[in-house]
């Protein structure tokens, strides 16, 4: 019997309750172990966190209004499940975004009704796809983000991001490092998910992906993240209040990666050159919570980490080439690697940095073989 399990029957809740608000044999992984809570739950929010991950796991429906008619899977776990529920993604999970940049001369361009084209749409539904070949002429993919340990990011204080920054390079290592500023009801917030770090908030995440990705509407909060109304024949919003509270407290409560731990004089090695040849310098080991440390191997700034004349995606605040430097932490688990899933394995994402890295990643190249073998051995084991 799984950790979980023994909680319940601990706390006195029964085990059919449990195995009733889990998927058809899918067992749950115990506390602070990948996929399981990240602290022991009292029994009412054990229920509640169960509740969420159901919801995370669920097909929707037509009759639960998914689609608008838009989407790209009709569940969280469509694109979130490697190497389990709320992972990241495989290549062919990807999702694109298209826009123009006139050939690259610029300026660049959002095409009507902004950069998102859907994998997902009815045949009878005329749409964005349908474009004109002259007018998109720029492309790129998103590769799916695990969410393990996402409420210790939203733990973060922005002053401990922002103290990181340095746009005009102080101290002349070629590495910036911006915060994504968003202006959320007439007021300034930090980015802190999303390959461009678009989304603030964890609960901002679910209402964005919810409309965006399934086409399920959300609560009004008039923070702007939620999809409001799509024309279907299911009253708004398709998620009610609760569900979102309950699907909030179980990614809030979703345990971090475990490190691996291994005392292989390879790995320490590894973590001592990650350090000394500069990854560390953007993928910061740990950064300060209101919990504590939260080891996730990244400062959640943006970086321009591409080749010069890179054509990509543009928003306010993080043109082509930026992106938030992703947390390493289980990083062994989430393969294709960089936001587009571009490299295969974790030494093709390193040698595939450029930009403000590209100092960083030629003195990776300069190491001796078994050097670089002890640093991926040492990403192998966050």
């Amino acid at each position: 019997m799984n950790r979980c399990a023994l909680t319940l029957l601990a706390f006195g809740t029964s085990l059919p309750l449990a195995l009733a608000l889990q998927s058809p044999g899918d067992g749950i992984p115990g506390v602070g172990e990948l996929g399981g809570p990240s602290r022991v739950l009292d029994p009412a929010e054990l229920e509640v966190w169960l509740r969420g991950r159901a919801l995370f796991d669920q097909p929707f429906h037509k009759t639960r209004g998914v689609g608008a008619p838009n989407m790209n899977a009709d569940s969280c776990r469509g694109c979130h499940q490697d190497p389990l529920l709320a992972g990241a993604g495989a290549l062919e999970l990807n999702v694109s975004r298209f826009a123009n940049d006139n050939g690259g001369a610029g300026p660049f361009q959002n095409l009507p009704g902004g950069q998102g084209l859907f994998k997902l749409r009815p045949p009878f539904a005329a749409g964005r796809e349908e474009y004109d070949p002259l007018t998109a002429d720029l492309f790129e993919q998103r590769q799916t983000p695990a969410l393990f340990g996402g409420g210790l990011i939203d733990s973060i204080p922005e002053v401990e991001i922002l103290a990181r920054q340095d746009p005009t390079d102080v101290d002349g290592d070629g590495i910036l490092g911006v915060a994504r500023q968003l202006t959320i009801g007439g007021l300034t917030e930090i980015g802190r998910f999303g390959w461009k770090a678009q989304v603030p908030t964890l609960r901002d995440f679910i209402k964005d992906a919810m409309g965006g990705e399934l086409g399920i509407t959300t609560p009004d909060d008039s923070r702007g993240f939620a999809l409001l109304s799509d024309g279907d024949t299911v009253a708004d919003p398709e998620l009610g209040p609760s569900e979102v509270d309950d699907m909030a407290f179980f990614l809030s409560n979703l345990a971090p990666p475990p490190r691996t731990g291994s005392q292989d004089p390879q790995v320490l090695m590894g973590e001592l050159l990650f350090g000394s040849v500069g990854c560390a310098k953007c993928h910061v080991p740990e950064l300060a919570g209101a919990l504590g440390p939260v080891p996730l191997f990244s400062d959640l700034l943006l970086h321009d980490v591409m080749a010069a004349g890179f054509r990509g995606m543009e928003e306010p605040g993080a043109g082509a080439g930026m992106y938030r430097t992703p947390p390493l932490w289980g990083v062994r688990h989430s393969a294709p690697y960089l936001h587009d899933g571009r490299a295969a394995d974790l030494r093709a994402a390193v040698l595939a940095h450029d930009g403000e890295a590209a100092a960083v990643q030629q003195a990776f190249v300069a190491l001796p073989t078994n050097d670089q073998d002890a640093i991926i051995a040492f990403l192998n084991d966050i």
